[in-house]
């Protein structure tokens, strides 16, 4: 597939710079950086075992947020 984008002056700017920094090509740079995008799970698909596991263990947020602050707590005060 052939894609043709344009860009604004102030992001082909960051590309060019970006890509000589990388040693590469802004064309390679630029295709380099769609397909990790591309091909990334999102922070949902990679949050979602983590989220389903939090809803079997029944704890609520709100307990969370005390086991969390607790151990925040605890952590400062061993400092």
């Amino acid at each position: 597939m052939t894609l043709s984008i344009s860009l604004s002056r102030e992001t082909e700017a960051k590309l060019l710079e970006r890509a000589a920094a990388a040693g590469k090509e802004p064309t390679a740079y630029a295709l380099q950086l769609l397909e990790r995008a591309v091909n990334e799970a999102g922070i949902n698909e990679n949050l979602a075992p983590l989220r389903e596991q939090f809803a079997a263990s029944g704890t609520t947020e709100e307990d969370l947020v005390k086991q969390i602050t607790q151990a925040r707590d605890a952590y400062r005060n061993e400092r």
